[in-house]
């Protein structure tokens, strides 16, 4: 809370130095424009474009035709308006940031004055409805900031008309004895007059020609994911959304329509016109979220957006002359996704890990005796211990034997843990200035539990301020700082996703810990060696278990993380026609990661003679830091031009980019530190085991232009280039130009639409083609490097140096190529309530960089890279969208309905591989994801069925013809593959597409059929939505050692068994069971063994829907909260991933864990509930 309350302070602060700009008289905005004789129309749009206010008319009864002229110099709004329009009749009125074009009218003998309040769906007034009489559109007015509004009109029945920009317009029918009116509009599905950011400007969607779909902050407010990129997840149909852990923290990864490149590739993400990372930005200042999908709207951004953009546009201030102060704050907790209902009982532990190691080694795996068994079996049922049962008792020798039935992950890991989150900000400005300032604290608990401290602290802060230097010149500046502090205890490596080590803590309490022992002797001694089985002389989870309860190792890993990003317009014409911006970002990120490591005191050696400190070759006296210093310099210049000609519309933007980054890791670990509480090199005294140094660095420098042109709104035409060089390719290969074009037709605007127009309201047909070039290779591919290192063998009584060439280079290596071909088609009908939109893309990968052609051995070194390979994605995204209200208890009910659907596919269309050999990971013709494995005919049904199997096994049964014993061989129980090629003997055969053996595809990796599902409701001040997000199909074959799922048959000393595991094993008694034989590491390692032979019959979908989010709250009545000088009091309850449906055999996998292909000893995926408060001031 201390940290909360500074940010409090200091947001305070920021705020009382703004007030005295906030608190200025709010004075009409000045117009500062010049024009003779130009149609009503281009007019319009000029102070449209220059200006932040709207015009709303009837064009039927406004001829936009007519010509106006204007010479304004800092004048008033009002009069320049009332010059312009004297010539034409029309009267306007202003509200807001609303102009209301109101023709001239006659008085009628008999009036009457109607008075009435315009609402959105919330309740919520709205400012700036334009409301006129139905037949007489010379009558209108416009709502006040309160939403209320009068209006003169005949005495006698009548129709209202309502419009609002975003709102789906409405008819009121008013009778003559009605003269107060209440009205409830709905937003628009559509929102095709919203404006979109795009590359280096904004368009109105109905402009649009490119795959671009938006996000608004409306729906990611309240959610309680760890991050912004995990809250897209299933919100944009062709984006995906992954992570490789739970751990607090952890970055996601994002791709746009399917594989992109052999070498990989994400999108490029700017914030704000900037570079970013969606896992650094706080959530509550996303304004607007715009992902381009297609070339022709990622081009602009030439090598840097191959694989497509994420554009986010965080909150700005306004001009409406008051200090807004917001306030969110919630509180809650997550839990795993999985179950952790593991065994305890230490019978029924003991019994696996025998029944496994002994089909395995013919003798049992733990050395407990009958009597010990009937112990544990006395035992079975005593959740904690019995004082006439107890868990460790001493033996005739004096030593300890445990009979225990002790819950390690309950001793290692949280089943629950606390999160909290606390967010304000303040807007506000007038017509010279305005600013957001915003802070975020974030505190979440991790998994593990007792000595090992596990605590994530965040930090987020920005400041936006936006000034009218002159009438011709706006500044802006934009500074964002995230911090985040990760402390831990215990091992120093988690889940292996840091590359510490290879395997963390996560690897090694997975086994070799069971239910009977327990963490401390009963004279307080830390248990470290399981003496109670076969090895002895083997600690606990490779010693690492002991960590755990020594609560003296610490770990953390700080993170600082700013943008600053200046940004001028120069207003280069009178008429504002001809920008100039330019701006400059600098980016730095610091990382530290320090760790500090102890044996484990105070235990027992193996032997039970003597209590030492324990350690090996993980676990001793060592401290180690990891800096990571980056920072990047990036400067953008461009022209932005617009004008219109009646209905001839043309903009262009054309500019230059440069951008260069540096990054330093280095790596220090010593031996020895001389104390416990300072961590630091200089405290180190001992050897110093590891000194790892790299530094990198590149350059970008690329030239851009974009032309847009529509006659009428109705035909679209853009078309962009990009000549971009990059410092990672050699000087003659640096440069390359990649164009691009985008075609629309807004059919619905043709005259033949009109006889259908009010049913089916738009229809919009989009093309678009494009090239893009991908710089996602090494710093330095084309230049051979040397790598210093040195021999494992003492020359003279030291190691000598080598020097190691690397392969060779090609010596035209150069870009990728993406060429991106997109056809769309936008709907929507009945009022614009039903919108559709569809996609369909191909995108080609050209001259992929990857192993060329093959050297003959003699050379001494692997093949060059070349740009050797193609590669094909085909997809379509659909998404449809309804919206509606109606009445419910007098008060207005809105629902909205969103579906999102999107696949692809993508096959190898090209590569070096004429054999089609297995041996290399790719083939010509190979559809990405395939994977190829044996047929099963189920299990032997008995010993005389095994031995008489005419079919020779030998290649898939390693394992059991290596058992000791009466196990070894086939027996019942055992899997049967089937033999495909006839030939009575199961084999790959040549290894290749045309000779695979007995093995064929049975299935496929990549996720198919993403689909995301979104149900809003909102009544009398409550709201609730729910969020299903899923995959229809991914096939996922457990990689060997993945214990999560095979258990003992992986390693007969498992720890996490499942609960009852040991009904769900093959046994005479249970012959149709899931699982074959029990047999001890048939699922370790390699291919040759029963169950690391992919097969089909423990080949799983993995596939899911998940209900994603569920958030339902409340709104007080504005009379309430406003006593307490309140604008708005909400509460809510959200929860994150709280449901999981998946055709995995098992309740302790998360469908997105198995998707990591690994041995599942990952930081658990997480289920979160949050009880909430905004409040704004």
């Amino acid at each position: 809370m201390m940290h909360f309350r500074l940010f409090a302070i200091l947001l305070l602060l920021v705020a009382g130095s703004t007030t005295v700009v906030s608190g200025q008289t709010q004075q009409e905005p000045a117009l500062d424009m010049e024009f003779t004789d130009i149609p009503l129309s281009e007019a319009i749009s000029r102070i449209e474009k220059n200006t932040r206010y709207t015009f709303f008319y009837d064009a039927k009864q406004t001829d936009l035709s007519q010509h106006v002229s204007l010479k304004a110099k800092r004048m008033p709004i009002s009069a320049a308006l009332k010059e312009m329009l004297a010539p034409t009749g029309l009267n306007f009125t202003i509200t807001e940031r609303q102009i209301a074009l109101i023709p001239a009218r006659k008085s009628p003998a008999r009036q009457r004055t109607i008075t009435g309040v315009v609402n959105d769906s919330s309740e919520t007034p709205l400012a700036g409805v334009a409301v006129t009489l139905v037949g007489d559109n010379t009558r209108g007015a416009v709502t006040e900031a309160n939403g209320s509004f009068t209006l003169t009109v005949p005495d006698a029945d009548i129709t209202l008309s309502f419009t609002y920009l975003g709102y789906v317009s409405k008819k009121v029918a008013v009778p003559a004895t009605q003269n107060n009116v209440k009205v409830f509009l709905t937003e628009d599905a559509v929102k095709m007059e919203d404006v979109v950011v795009v590359g280096y400007g904004t368009q109105k969607k109905v402009n649009l020609t490119g795959a671009i779909a938006t996000v608004d902050e409306k729906q990611l407010q309240n959610r309680s994911a760890p991050s912004v990129a995990h809250m897209l997840q299933g919100s944009v149909p062709g984006l995906t959304v992954s992570t490789s852990s739970g751990r607090p923290g952890n970055p996601a990864s994002l791709n746009i329509r399917g594989i992109t490149s052999i070498n990989g590739g994400s999108p490029l993400v700017l914030v704000d016109g900037a570079e970013g990372d969606l896992m650094k930005i706080n959530p509550n200042d996303v304004a607007s979220i715009s992902v381009v999908k297609d070339a022709s709207a990622a081009a602009i951004y030439g090598a840097r957006a191959a694989f497509g953009v994420v554009l986010v546009t965080t909150k700005s201030g306004d001009s409406s002359g008051k200090t807004r102060i917001s306030y969110s704050g919630r509180w809650g907790w997550n839990e795993p996704t999985t179950s952790t209902d593991y065994e305890t009982r230490g019978y029924y532990s003991v019994y696996l890990n025998d029944l496994f190691w002994r089909s395995y080694a013919g003798n049992n795996y733990t050395r407990y005796t009958e009597q010990d068994m009937m112990e544990l079996w006395a035992r079975r049922n005593d959740r904690t211990e019995h004082p006439d049962r107890p868990w460790v008792i001493t033996d005739s020798n004096g030593k300890y034997r445990y009979l225990g039935n002790f819950d390690w992950y309950d001793y290692m890991f949280k089943r629950s843990r606390p999160e909290t989150e606390h967010n304000i900000s303040l807007t506000g400005g007038n017509d010279k200035i305005n600013y957001y300032v915003s802070g975020r604290y974030l505190y979440r608990e991790g998994l593990f539990n007792h000595g090992a401290e596990d605590i994530y602290n965040g930090y987020s802060f920005r400041t936006k301020i936006a000034a009218e230097v002159t009438p011709w010149m706006h500044y802006s500046n934009n500074i964002s700082m995230e911090v985040t502090d990760y402390k831990y205890g215990g091992y120093w490596e988690q889940d292996g996703s840091e590359k510490l080590n290879s395997n963390g803590i996560l690897f090694n309490v997975a086994h070799n810990i069971s239910p009977t022992f327990v963490p401390v002797n009963p004279d307080g001694t830390t248990f470290v060696y399981s003496n109670g089985i076969q090895f002895a002389n083997s600690p606990i989870a490779s010693g690492r278990g002991g960590v755990f309860a020594d609560g003296r190792n610490k770990n953390s890993r700080k993170n600082n993380y700013y943008i600053i990003t200046n940004r001028v317009t120069f207003d280069l014409t009178r008429n504002k026609d001809l920008k100039l911006n330019a701006d400059y970002t600098y980016r730095r990120r610091d990382n530290l990661g320090a760790y500090r490591s102890y044996p484990t005191a105070n235990t027992w050696n193996a032997t039970q003679t003597a209590v030492v400190d324990f350690t090996n070759g993980s676990i001793y006296d060592f401290y180690q830091e990891d800096r990571y210093y980056y920072n990047g310099h990036v400067v953008n210049a461009y022209l932005d031009y617009g004008h219109s000609w009646g209905k001839h519309n043309f903009s262009a933007v054309a500019g230059g980019n440069f951008e260069d980054f540096r990054s330093s890791k280095l790596s220090v670990r010593q031996k020895g530190s001389l104390s416990e509480k300072l961590s630091f090199i200089n405290m180190a005294q001992g050897e110093i085991e590891r000194c790892v140094e790299s530094n990198t660095a590149y350059r970008t420098l690329g030239y851009f232009a974009r032309a847009n042109y529509d006659y009428a709104g109705k035909y679209l035409f853009e078309v962009s280039a990009r000549y971009d060089g990059s410092s990672r390719f050699a000087a003659n290969d640096r440069w390359g130009f990649f164009p691009s074009f985008s075609l629309g037709w807004r059919v619905s605007e043709e005259a033949f639409f009109d006889g259908i127009r009010d049913q089916f309201n738009n229809l919009k047909l989009r093309f678009s083609y494009g090239q893009l070039g991908n710089q996602n290779v090494g710093y330095y591919d084309y230049i051979r490097k040397i790598s210093i290192g040195s021999q494992n063998y003492l020359f003279g009584g030291d190691k000598p140096t080598t020097a190691t060439i690397s392969a060779p280079v090609a010596s035209d290596l150069s870009w990728e190529r993406s060429i991106h071909k997109n056809l769309g088609v936008d709907m929507s009908f009945l009022n614009n309530r039903l919108a559709f939109s569809a996609d369909f893309y191909i995108r080609d990968t050209k001259d992929m960089l990857t192993a060329g052609i093959a050297l003959p051995a003699t050379y001494g070194a692997d093949s060059p890279k070349m740009n050797s390979a193609d590669l094909r994605t085909k997809g379509y995204e659909l998404s449809l969208n309804w919206r509606d209200e109606f009445q419910l208890l007098r008060r207005p009910f809105s629902y909205s309905v969103t579906l999102t659907f999107n696949d692809y596919v993508s096959n190898i269309t090209k590569f070096d591989n004429p054999d089609r050999s297995f041996a290399k990971k790719y083939y010509e013709g190979m559809r990405w994801g395939e994977i190829w494995g044996y047929r099963i005919n189920g299990l032997f049904a008995s010993d005389e069925e095994a031995r008489n199997y005419p079919v020779d096994q030998t290649t898939v049964n390693e394992i059991i013809n290596a058992s000791a014993g009466a196990e070894k061989g086939l027996r019942a129980g055992d899997l049967k593959f089937r033999d495909l090629d006839g030939n009575n003997v199961i084999s790959i055969g040549k290894n290749t597409v045309d000779d695979p053996g007995d093995r064929e595809i049975i299935g496929n990796s990549q996720p198919r059929y993403h689909y995301g599902a979104t149900l809003a409701l909102q009544w009398a001040g409550i709201d609730f939505s729910i969020f299903f997000q899923g995959i229809g199909r991914q096939d996922w074959y457990p990689a060997a050692n993945a214990l999560a799922f095979w258990g003992p048959y992986a390693r007969p000393y498992a720890t996490y068994l499942p609960k009852n595991f040991h009904t769900q094993i093959w046994s005479e008694e249970n012959p149709n069971s899931y699982f074959p034989r029990p047999r001890g590491y048939t699922a370790l390692q390699g291919t040759n063994r029963e169950l690391t032979a992919v097969n089909d019959r423990y080949l799983q979908n993995i596939g899911y829907c998940r209900l994603k989010n569920l958030t339902v709250g409340y709104t007080l009545p504005r009379q309430w909260t406003r006593k307490a000088l309140i604008e708005s009091l909400r509460i809510y309850f959200t929860g994150e991933n709280l449901f999981t449906w998946s055709g995995i055999r098992s309740d302790y996998i998360d469908p997105e864990m198995a998707a990591t292909n690994g041995n599942l000893r990952l930081y658990p995926w997480q289920r979160t509930y949050m009880f909430g408060v905004d409040v704004t001031f």
